[in-house]
């Protein structure tokens, strides 16, 4: 077992609102507990302003605010023709894209800043690092993992995927980590078949332990994560709209904030339900909320591995899921909750019946899910995350092993 290391961690956001940041946040503060950890946040909260939704952090945890390079008008219309036409592929469109994105000062300003601070290992979260890490692997000392957020499908989707039309040069640059770290079997699976990478899966912990638990007599469902596309939580109003025509003393809870918050009220005021749906923006309370429900819903149309259904199952809500393979380790169909087909409203509808009316199904699957929270304690996730930077620190280093070229 490896003594002490230091750690470098590179993250977009570090307070904003979000699984990421926080599960970034929980582990950092069990690394810190052993490892001397620093982490590099784009952010700057002096002038984003105080109100936000930060998760906890260790004293002893080093924050260091970097600033993204310039983004020129040349480099904006590159990323955007690439993001809608994928261009052409080959060499050039390559260089254009790295240029783009990952400018030479840049790489040379993280170069620069990883081996004078001499860290043992840098953690890049999410594909933008990733990419980064891969451009300048050979030329810094440090161990190298890519720690990826999202399902194969968030990334790369051909319409609606955060990295399309990148896949080649994200594959080159993942290739030449020391390791890549995705959050379930479905990911791990097509990361093989898709891009030839091999990867290793350790889930997210759960984000606290609560001695509380959801009074399974509440007539109430919950809801949490960001208002955006990817959650649908379009679908889970209409759904709701046709549950209460045969309850009306239900009511739902949709914990979060995000871009979509006045559409989604204005469809609750389409159907005239203001009085049974409370969208509560972002908010610090989110177990607080939970408790007041007795089954919890999600309708996401993609996940990597959804914090909030590991909060669901700490406080003991059965879960309606749609069929996702993030649910597969967490929820299955019967035992914790009830899993019904993607995007299938009348399905979602009938589910939702089915538990509402049936108050010891709930409590059946209530004390399920709290064993299920148990395997996602973090000091079990750390345990395994310490067995990763004992192998890569003992491995020799990828990033100077013989590697196909990069486009670039």
């Amino acid at each position: 077992m490896i003594i002490m290391a230091k750690i470098g961690v590179i993250i977009n956001s570090l307070y904003a609102c979000g699984g990421e940041e926080r599960v970034v946040s929980i582990m950092a503060n069990e690394w810190a507990k052993r490892h001397d950890i620093t982490i590099f946040t784009f952010e700057n909260r002096e002038a984003e302003g105080e109100n936000r939704n930060d998760y906890y952090l260790s004293d002893k945890i080093k924050i260091e605010r970097v600033h993204d390079s310039k983004i020129h008008l040349g480099d904006k219309i590159i990323r955007l023709l690439y993001y809608y036409t994928g261009m052409t592929k080959g060499k050039l469109s390559g260089k254009l894209l790295k240029h783009a994105y990952y400018p030479n000062v840049l790489l040379e300003e993280w170069i620069e800043r990883i081996n004078s601070a001499g860290f043992d290992i840098v953690i890049g979260i999410s594909g933008i690092y990733t990419m980064l890490l891969g451009y300048i692997a050979d030329q810094i000392s440090a161990r190298t993992i890519c720690w990826e957020h999202s399902s194969f499908e968030g990334y790369f989707h051909p319409r609606k995927g955060y990295y399309r039309n990148r896949e080649a040069l994200y594959r080159q640059c993942a290739d030449r980590l020391d390791a890549r770290v995705v959050l379930n079997g479905d990911i791990q699976k097509k990361y093989m078949e898709k891009l030839q990478l091999n990867t290793v899966v350790i889930p997210n912990p759960k984000s606290f332990s609560s001695p509380d638990k959801a009074d399974m007599k509440n007539k109430c469902f919950v809801a949490c994560g960001r208002l955006e596309a990817e959650k649908a939580y379009d679908d889970l109003i209409t759904a709701f709209y046709y549950f209460i025509k045969e309850n009306s003393d239900w009511t739902l809870i949709i914990i979060g904030g995000g871009s979509l918050r006045k559409l989604l009220e204005e469809q609750v005021r389409k159907y005239r339900i203001e009085n049974r749906v409370l969208i509560t923006g972002y908010v610090h309370n989110v177990r607080e909320l939970l408790l007041n429900g007795s089954i919890f819903v999600m309708t996401s149309r993609w996940e990597g591995f959804p914090m909030s259904v590991t909060e669901a199952l700490e406080l003991g809500l059965p879960v309606i899921s749609y069929d996702l393979p993030a649910l597969e380790p967490l929820v299955t169909d019967g035992v914790e909750g009830r899993i019904v087909p993607s995007y299938n409203n009348h399905a979602l509808v009938d589910a939702m019946k089915e538990l509402a009316s049936d108050q010891e199904k709930r409590i059946r699957m209530s004390k399920a899910a709290i064993r299920k929270a148990e395997i996602f304690s973090v000091e079990l996730i750390a345990q395994q995350w310490e067995d990763l930077f004992e192998g890569v620190l003992n491995n020799p280093k990828a990033g100077r092993r013989e590697k196909t070229c990069l486009l670039v």
